[in-house]
């Protein structure tokens, strides 16, 4: 099982635009990555499934959202091809600075002729979350925020 975290401080957003951000990157993130492919089915406010197609395989994610704070999601290995879960928090440090705080826990991928396949997917989820967080302060910086929220 891969089991990591890490934290990305967010200096140019206040809360409300961050976690507009953070929403938007769970409903679309088709957006932030065009190989997906995705759609929704609401369930609630707080929480919807989300159907992302990656090539021939579509995944079926349990997303929740704690508003202000986090964004949970699950993909139940037990009805698909794999488990995978991830927790998006805000947190705010002692002098007010906002930081993400992201943790996955997800199948391992099996180590193919040497090549550490669980490092190499940290690397790409912590350069696609850094990646994610230019676009929402860019997109922010655009004024787009207020609409989402």
């Amino acid at each position: 099982m891969l089991d990591f975290e890490h934290l990305i401080e967010v200096s140019s957003l206040d809360r409300n635009e961050l976690w507009a951000g953070l929403v938007y990157r769970a409903r679309r993130p088709d957006h932030f990555n065009p190989a997906l492919c995705c759609r929704i089915e609401h369930i609630s406010e707080q929480q919807f499934i989300r159907y992302i197609q990656v090539g021939e395989l579509e995944l079926r994610d349990e997303v929740r959202l704690i508003p202000e704070e986090e964004v949970r999601t699950l993909i139940d290995g037990r009805y698909q091809p794999m488990h995978a879960e991830s927790l998006t928090r805000i947190e705010e440090t002692a002098s007010g600075v906002l930081c993400v705080r992201f943790s996955y826990r997800r199948d391992s991928i099996t180590d193919q002729g040497g090549i550490q396949a669980d490092e190499y997917l940290k690397s790409a989820y912590q350069q696609m979350d850094r990646a994610a967080i230019a676009q929402i302060q860019q997109l922010a910086a655009e004024g787009w925020s207020k609409t989402l929220m």
